[in-house]
């Protein structure tokens, strides 16, 4: 499969100044596939957004090369810098940017009506922006005021402008968070269905690590300015390389120890923590007495008042809180010292019994610190 976005070394650094903190990006590589919607995902400040203007020419990169669709759009080196408006992309922001004077209909019309790279006949213009609405389900509102519309609506109508000239990468940047959580989560399928449905290529950014794990083919996890990782949504979570990424994707449990002996990649070994001897899953070879710390996902640890068996790791706690969550119970663990969060359907624990905790070594992954 042909790469439609390729981002080399990118780098966009700003100066520290009064009430503000020096940041950017540092050297940002990755590439993406047509039809991919690839994530970029971090904190406030970890230079996603920097990335993304850079992509869309917003910003004029200190070091780097982009090319998409195969055509050099950005080059330092050379000094190649091709116009926003010339990269053939469609933007969703934050701020929807509706146009509060225009219908719904020249809302969606307006970027082929201005298109400075080809000039659109009015039938295309009437065809091409009704299709579009039609696939965003706002046909029945094109001659309504935009301003009438709510907020998820006028998402969708954001959606269908970005959409209108079949651009070659749709970039959006925290399109959902000003939406209610109910309506964000609807939205989220709503637009993975039309990025498959329309097979346009996207990079979008956001903090939300729900949001990110539901709608990406891929996910980079950035961290002041770098990134930390990329994979699968499934591989980020059950698989993350460091303890930052462990923290910010998902609940997790981590625990501080040492390795007591030789191990390879893919291989289980003991690893002496304050809650005792684990065995835990390695990911890359380690000799003994590194240090390393074991994740513990939630809803991989199995809570029971009695021992079913020894097998795997198996600490004896008490149950210092319980949170009902609805679709599970969230229970905060004093086990040899050490607290765990273990989630689970079980209802008949109550804070302040003993319980047992047993999860595989499998589920105990080892990381880098």
């Amino acid at each position: 499969m042909s790469a439609a976005l390729e981002v080399e070394q990118v780098t966009k650094l700003y100066p520290a100044s009064a009430g503000r903190s020096g940041g950017g990006v540092h050297a940002a590589s990755f590439t993406i596939a047509e039809g991919e919607l690839f994530t970029l995902l971090g904190p406030s400040g970890c230079g996603k957004t920097t990335t993304l203007r850079a992509i869309a020419g917003l910003e004029v990169p200190d070091h780097g090369r982009i090319v998409i669709g195969g055509g050099e759009v950005f080059n330092r080196a050379t000094g190649r810098n091709v116009a926003l408006h010339e990269r053939e992309l469609g933007m969703v922001f934050q701020s929807y940017a509706i146009w509060p004077h225009m219908s719904v209909f020249e809302n969606a019309a307006y970027p082929l009506r201005v298109s400075r790279t080809r000039r659109y006949s009015r039938t295309e213009i009437r065809t091409k922006t009704n299709e579009v609405l039609e696939r965003v389900g706002l046909s029945a509102f094109a001659s309504r005021p935009a301003t009438q519309l709510s907020g998820g609506q006028q998402q969708r109508l954001a959606l269908a402008r970005a959409l209108a000239r079949a651009p070659r990468l749709l970039l959006l940047d925290e399109p959902l968070s000003n939406l209610d959580a109910q309506l964000r989560e609807q939205m989220r399928v709503e637009l993975k269905r039309l990025q498959r449905e329309t097979g346009v290529t996207a990079v979008y950014v956001t903090h939300d690590q729900a949001e990110a794990l539901a709608i990406s083919d891929r996910i980079a996890v950035m961290r002041d300015g770098r990134i930390a990782q990329i994979g699968k949504p499934k591989e980020i979570y059950d698989c993350p390389n460091s303890e930052f990424v462990a923290n910010f994707v998902g609940r997790s449990n981590l625990l501080r120890g040492v390795l007591t002996g030789p191990v390879a990649r893919g291989e289980s070994a003991t690893v002496r923590t304050a809650a005792g001897d684990l065995q835990c899953l390695f990911g890359e070879t380690a000799s003994a007495g590194s240090d390393v710390s074991v994740l513990v996902r939630p809803e991989n640890i199995a809570i029971t008042k009695a021992a079913n068996g020894n097998s795997g790791n198996c600490l004896t706690g008490r149950v210092l809180r319980e949170t009902y969550l609805g679709e599970a119970v969230e229970y905060l663990v004093s086990a040899a010292g050490t607290e765990f969060i273990v989630r689970s359907l079980s209802l008949g624990i109550a804070s302040g019994e003993e319980v047992r905790l047993v999860f595989s070594p499998h589920h105990a992954l080892a990381l880098r610190h």
